[in-house]
């Protein structure tokens, strides 16, 4: 091979190279925001459940506002 085509090809392995470690970086990072993105799912699962119990809860206390506290 002439120097010239041999100078491309290792340009291009060279190019190459850079563009799958590219491509194994962005695999990472959307790896890492997909496993977050669970993650705050998860959460904000759980808290609109405590949100719902909690108002649950407040709304059988005011049906009996009238009652008398237990120490009477």
């Amino acid at each position: 091979m002439s120097d010239s085509i041999e100078q491309r090809l290792n340009d291009l392995e060279i190019q190459l190279a850079h563009t799958q470690r590219t491509c194994e970086q962005l695999n990472e990072v959307v790896t890492k925001m997909s496993m977050d993105a669970q993650t705050r799912e998860r959460l904000m699962k759980r808290m609109v459940d405590q949100i719902k119990d909690l108002k649950s809860n407040l709304g059988e206390s005011d049906a009996g506002g009238d009652e008398k506290p237990p120490h009477y």
